[in-house]
Parts: C-alpha cells; sequence; structure tokens
C-alpha cells in the first residue's frame, strides 16, 4: 500500500489514492502533459480570444471558467479565428437554408392563400362568374333574323346589356380607372363577379391549392415561391439577432447561456423571460419583413396587376404609402398581433420539455412513452392555440392602411424638385391572386369574431347556399336571395385552415420517435 501512496504521491501536492494507483491527481495536471486531455478545451476559446472578449461564465469559478490561467493554444486551439474558413460555413449554412426555405415555400403558400381568402365573397364570385359564363353563351339560332322588326329589340338588349325576357344579355367587360378588366358584372343583383387574375375558391386542401395555382393563367408555377426571399431573409436575421440578444440578456442577469434546458430547469423564470423577452425584441424588429412576405404572397403575379416588385421596392412602397416605420411598427393594428404572436410562440416551441418533466412530471428515461405522448399533446395544444393567432395576424397585414395626405393638390407639392429628382410612383392598387373580405378589418377581435361569425359553413355548404341564393334571384325572389346570402352560420372551421395536415403532421412525427427508439435499443 505504501507504494501505491508513493506512485500517487510523485510530482503532486496531494496524496494519492490506494484504491486509484493510475490516477494523476488534479494538482499534477500540467497542460500538454497529456494529449488525452487537449479534447477537454472550450470549443469557444479560439472565438473568445479572436474577439479580444474573454467574458466568462457567470456563477462559474475562477479555476473551473479557466479563461486566465490556461492557454489556448495548449488546449489545441488557435487564438485567431480563420475568418476564411468561418466564412465560407456561413455561406454554405445560408445556402443550405436558402434551399431549405425553396422546398418549404409551396405549402407556406398554400397554407398562407388558405388563411387569408375570405369564403364567403369567393364562393359568390365564382357561382357569379359562372352564371355569366352561361347567360353570355349565346345560342347561334337564338338570333333573330335582320329582317324581323324584332331584331332591333335584340341590339337594344345587347347594347344595354339587359335583357327583356325573350332574348338572354350580351356579356359586357368592366374595366377599373386605368382601363383594365376587373370582371364580369351581375346587374340584376348589382355584384361583381371573380376577376380574371384571382383563383376560384380554395378548398382546404393544400395540394388542390397548388394545382389551381399552378393551372391559373397569370400565377404558374414560380408562383410557388412567391416571397421566398424575404422569408429567407427575415430566417437569417432572425437565426443571428435572437440568441445574441438572449445571450447578451443573460450574461447580465448573470445567467449560464449556453445550455438553454438545463437553463430553464434550474432557473426557470428568468432565463424564460429572456427567451420570450429576445424573441419578442427581435419578431417585432423584423415585422414588417413579415408583412412584406404576406403581401408578395397574396398579391397576383400578372404584370399587369402586381404592385410590390420585391424587398426593396417593397419596404418603401408601404412605408410610403401607409405611414412610414412609425405606423408599421407602433400602430396597434400591426403591433398587438406582432406582440401576441411572439410571446406564445417560443413559449409552445421551447418550453415543451420542462412543461412534460417539471409541470407534469413524466421523466423521459423512466416513462419514455408517457413522455413522448406529452410531446404530441403539447403540439396540439400549440396548434389549437397558435393557427387562430397566425391566421387573424395574416389577414391583418394583407390588408393595405393607406394614408390620405393631403388635398388633390398635395401630390404636386409632394413632387421633388430639381433635374435630378425622380417622379413619383403613381399609385397602384392592391390586385390579389385571392379574395379579400369586402369590409376591412379594424382589429384582432374585430377579425376574429367576423371569421366565426361569416366562415363557419364549409366550401361545399357555402356553394349550395349561393347556388340557392342566385336561383331566388333569377326566379325574382330579391328578398329571399338577400336572406339566404346574409344569414350567418357561426363555427370556428375558419380559425384552423390546415390544421387537419398539420396534426397528421404530429402524429406521424411521433410514431418516428418509437421507430427511433426501437432501432436504438436493437443497436445496443
Amino acid at each position: 500500500m505504501a507504494d501505491f501512496a508513493d506512485s500517487g504521491n510523485r510530482g503532486a501536492a496531494q496524496p494519492g489514492n490506494p484504491f486509484r494507483p493510475y490516477a494523476e491527481p488534479i494538482g499534477g495536471r500540467t497542460a500538454g502533459s497529456n494529449g488525452a486531455y487537449d479534447d477537454l478545451g472550450n470549443p469557444l476559446e479560439g472565438l473568445r480570444n479572436a474577439t479580444g472578449d474573454p467574458f466568462r461564465m457567470s456563477g462559474l469559478p475562477m479555476d473551473v471558467n479557466g479563461l486566465d490561467d490556461v492557454d489556448a493554444v495548449t488546449l489545441g486551439y488557435d487564438e485567431q479565428l480563420d475568418t476564411a474558413q468561418a466564412a465560407t460555413e456561413l455561406l454554405k449554412f445560408a445556402g443550405y437554408r436558402y434551399l431549405t426555405t425553396l422546398c418549404a415555400s409551396p405549402f407556406a403558400i398554400a397554407q398562407t392563400l388558405l388563411q387569408v381568402q375570405h369564403l364567403p365573397t369567393a364562393v359568390r364570385e365564382s357561382e357569379l362568374t359562372k352564371v355569366q359564363r352561361e347567360l353570355n353563351e349565346q345560342p347561334a339560332d337564338e338570333v333573330p333574323d335582320p329582317d324581323d322588326p324584332a331584331y332591333y329589340d335584340y341590339l337594344r338588349a345587347r347594347h344595354s346589356g339587359r335583357g327583356d325576357g325573350s332574348y338572354r344579355a350580351a356579356g359586357r367587360a368592366h374595366v377599373d380607372h386605368h382601363g383594365y378588366i376587373v370582371g364580369t358584372h351581375d346587374r340584376d343583383s348589382g355584384e361583381t363577379g371573380k376577376p380574371g387574375y384571382q383563383l376560384e375558391a380554395l378548398p382546404t386542401a393544400k395540394l388542390t391549392v397548388l394545382r389551381k395555382l399552378i393551372g391559373h393563367p397569370t400565377e404558374g408555377v414560380l408562383s410557388m415561391f412567391k416571397g421566398a426571399f424575404t422569408q429567407w431573409v427575415y430566417e437569417m436575421l432572425h437565426l443571428l439577432l435572437q440568441p445574441t440578444l438572449e445571450g447578451l440578456l443573460n450574461e447580465m442577469l448573470g445567467l449560464y447561456d449556453s445550455a438553454p434546458l438545463s437553463t430553464y430547469i434550474d432557473s426557470s423564470a428568468p432565463s424564460a423571460l429572456t427567451l420570450v423577452a429576445s424573441s419578442v425584441a427581435v419578431g417585432w424588429l423584423l415585422s414588417p419583413l413579415e408583412l412584406l412576405r404576406t403581401r408578395l404572397v397574396v398579391q397576383s403575379s400578372s404584370p399587369i396587376h402586381r404592385k410590390y416588385r420585391g424587398l426593396m421596392h417593397g419596404l418603401r412602397t408601404i412605408a410610403r404609402e401607409e405611414g412610414g416605420l412609425r405606423s408599421l411598427y407602433f400602430s396597434p393594428f400591426h403591433l398587438v398581433p406582432t406582440l401576441v404572436k411572439h410571446t406564445l410562440d417560443p413559449i409552445f416551441r421551447n418550453m415543451g420539455s420542462f412543461a412534460i418533466d417539471r409541470v407534469a412530471g413524466i421523466d423521459p428515461y423512466d416513462h419514455p412513452t408517457a413522455f413522448a405522448l406529452g410531446g404530441l399533446v403539447w403540439k396540439t395544444i400549440s396548434a389549437v392555440v397558435m393557427l387562430p393567432v397566425d391566421t387573424v395576424r395574416t389577414r391583418l397585414q394583407a390588408q393595405p392602411r393607406y394614408t390620405l395626405k393631403g388635398t388633390k393638390g398635395s401630390i404636386s407639392s409632394l413632387q421633388p424638385k430639381g433635374k435630378s429628382a425622380k417622379a413619383v410612383e403613381p399609385f397602384r392598387e392592391f390586385r390579389t391572386c385571392v379574395p379579400l373580405a369586402a369590409v376591412p378589418y379594424t382589429g384582432m377581435t374585430n377579425c376574429a369574431w367576423r371569421i366565426v361569425s361569416e366562415e363557419g359553413l364549409s366550401l361545399k355548404k357555402m356553394r349550395k347556399q349561393q347556388a340557392a341564393a342566385i336561383a331566388a334571384s333569377s326566379a325574382g325572389n330579391t328578398e329571399e336571395a338577400r336572406f339566404i346570402s346574409n344569414v350567418g352560420h357561426y363555427g370556428l372551421r375558419g380559425l384552423y385552415p390546415g390544421l387537419a395536415l398539420q396534426l397528421v403532421a404530429n402524429v406521424a412525427i411521433f410514431g418516428l420517435s418509437f421507430i427511433e427508439t426501437d432501432d436504438t435499443e436493437i443497436a445496443f
């Protein structure tokens, strides 16, 4: 036993353990004495030395932190970070992220179109367009002979666009103040049909939405990637700013920010607050990009009707026409939905494990099946809560809020002076590829209530209701037609477009977790 003690005390200040004869005492470890210890260095050491900011994790003792008494070179890390290699890795990540955004863009666009379309308007305009198309098909055998006196009545009916009961009315194109065709018109009911650049009433199936989008004359395949670049810019900026701000807040509060899950378990209140606070701040800062992405997706792809040409042009146009950045950032119309969404989103996205483990008391190691089932329940609750919020916010984003500036003479007064001054771009209407609500929303509560009270029926039932209203109007029962069209059907269906597909995806992920567990057990 004395030999073991002597071997353990060799070159050490503390006596060795007789049961661990080959263990080297902590006081005898020297940097570089054994190559096996080189892998234990801090991966952030080189980055911290390169930036010249040797910040240490708060709450750790000096000898554990090891940033003052251990040289980074002895741990196997260079003092200067390879800038070229870091830039290359960043470009690779950005490229992969952009490819991921392009792959997910068609389904994101389908979800956005389902969220913003006002289904009663879409069904009504589609049915009116169908009726007008049938009425405009004038059979050749019904045209009177030119020698017949009734031929002049027929010409007068065609010229006025109204039938006298004997002949069908001729179709007439209607144009706006710029001379562009905006759609057919039912003169009996005074309602406008579907414009040529808009889609038919969209069902809830996303694949059907994409098929209609590709087959439309003014949309096509490229329309499945509208707003993808803006979405990519938003995601990259969010990935850069949110963790940085959260880390700064954790440093200011003295929290260990390199292990988020353990942080939430050890000190849940401060670190959860930094997570939510950083997400809300960055989400509010980047909210104009989200608004522009929604506008780019909803607008028509036709070169005649397209309003926003890209990222910079869209931001300039929105700021010029809708009250500037102050209105975009501080108007309750945009501010309240942004705060609500970015407050709830990080909670449901990052606090699931903490809620299941600490709140529900389900340990992931002792009860893996119950823990996975709890994750499925948590994702379902997240979809039920977040989808209405996102639907309401998307509808508000798709609704322009133009600011009236002065009188008619203010347009000329706003013109820049001088030879180098550029002409002010003329105002263009926001033409959308799906019908929006004719009456603008006034806020989140008004939007949610109107969705519940106006869009409680499915697409199939709404089509039957509108067909009955058109039939009553054709029979001369105007009051009955208006009653059928205006009757309300309350329901939550309009707040949850695409919910079924999201629940199916959650169940599929739940099943794959068991397959992965079985493979892991077989490997061991």
